[in-house]
């Protein structure tokens, strides 16, 4: 996260902080929540590269992950990164055209960033504002979905959001207003069908 070799000396570690917190500080980008996350991100990298307890587990876990078959380059799981990937898929899906999209497309994209083992993860962390964030941020990008698709991300974030009565609340609301809403575009659709027909033959009889 810090652009930074792992032989990097304390300086060299130091002077990259200053240099990305100059960035992706807060108070620079108008509480973005995409540079919010970087900042935290930054952050911890910084935590764990100065301390050398947490250095010296952090290269543990990496040579972990390199002897189970992962590639040394591949992230770790964490708070503000899940939620840095969520606000870019949102930007992704807000950018595409809603009657082209592949919503089970869409569905699977989330539900791998979000599947069982990483939402274990970041309910270990604890980092509830960072969680909190994710889930918003993924519920916003099923803005467009149909139910059907809507509840399957619904079902995935509830795990989440378990500790979080008012969280759910929020999401079950959601979810209930996107039933109701798809029922009623489809009882308007079947009104305005019959209505047509009732019309045809009301013409149909006059015409005779």
């Amino acid at each position: 996260m810090l652009d930074v070799p792992l032989t990097a000396t304390v300086p060299e570690i130091k002077q990259a902080y200053r240099r990305l917190v100059m960035i992706y500080h807060p108070d620079k980008n108008n509480d973005d929540p995409y540079a919010l996350a970087r900042f935290n991100e930054i952050k911890e990298a910084y935590e764990v590269l100065m301390n050398p307890g947490k250095k010296e587990v952090y290269l543990h876990e990496r040579w972990l992950r390199k002897a189970g078959g992962h590639k040394i380059g591949e992230e770790m799981v964490t708070a503000p990164n899940i939620l840095i990937k969520s606000l870019e898929l949102n930007k992704q899906i807000a950018a595409m055209d809603i009657y082209r999209m592949s919503y089970g497309g869409m569905v699977d994209r989330i539900l791998s960033l979000v599947n069982n083992t990483t939402i274990d993860e970041l309910l270990a962390q604890k980092e509830t504002e960072v969680q909190q964030a994710i889930i918003h941020s993924l519920l916003n990008t099923t803005k467009h979905f149909p139910f059907k698709e809507t509840k399957l991300v619904v079902d995935q974030l509830r795990k989440l959001a378990k500790d979080h009565p008012q969280l759910l609340q929020h999401i079950d609301v959601t979810l209930e207003q996107k039933r109701k809403k798809e029922n009623w575009t489809k009882f308007n659709g079947l009104f305005v069908f019959l209505l047509t027909v009732l019309l045809c033959l009301l013409i149909y009889i006059l015409g005779r």
